[in-house]
């Protein structure tokens, strides 16, 4: 068998093996397709109330702000990336909604994971996000907050507890109804 035969026969067995291991994996999956760091189940999830983990965060503008400075307000963090689909649909949902209640005792922290300055940036303009946003440069904070894919959002009560989260893009009418039970003292 000449050269060329023996490279031809490698190449139909790689060709064959990839696509046999695509099968496999679509067979296993259920047809739903992968996602790795973009979570695909999304609204409320149940967790249990504990205290929040503190953190300081240095801010695009060049800023920065602490999350125990906070107290005595209800605060939403948000976990995005400027490359996630996901959060370019909910950033304008979140700037509406955080418009609306910011003078109410609501504040929004935005913190940027897995993502780049200028990219961060560049999102943060091209949505018109008013409220403070960073980068989480090391990992730490969603590391404390256990975030498995993005978008999240945690829902944090004056008294500094965390008591609902959300995971993926929410809806206007969803995150009006959670802040005025939290702001009632329902939740």
């Amino acid at each position: 068998m000449s050269r060329r035969g023996i490279t031809l026969g490698f190449a139909l067995l790689a060709f064959v093996a990839f696509f046999s291991l695509l099968g496999w994996g679509l067979s296993r999956s259920g047809g739903a397709p992968g996602g790795p760091g973009v979570n695909e189940v999304f609204g409320e999830v149940d967790i249990e109330e504990k205290a929040t983990p503190d953190f300081t965060l240095e801010l695009l503008d060049g800023g920065s702000i602490t999350l125990s400075d906070l107290r005595g307000k209800v605060v939403v963090v948000d976990f995005w990336a400027s490359w996630c689909p996901p959060c370019r649909q909910e950033a304008p949902v979140l700037e509406q909604v955080y418009d609306e209640y910011r003078d109410k005792g609501v504040e929004f922290i935005g913190v940027g994971i897995w993502d780049q300055l200028n990219a961060a940036r560049d999102f943060v303009e091209q949505f018109s996000v008013a409220y403070p946003t960073g980068l989480d440069t090391q990992g730490t904070i969603l590391v404390e907050y256990g975030v498995r894919g993005i978008p999240e959002k945690f829902f944090i009560d004056p008294q500094g507890q965390v008591v609902t989260k959300f995971v993926g893009p929410s809806s206007v009418e969803g995150l009006r109804e959670t802040l005025d039970k939290m702001l009632a003292g329902q939740e």
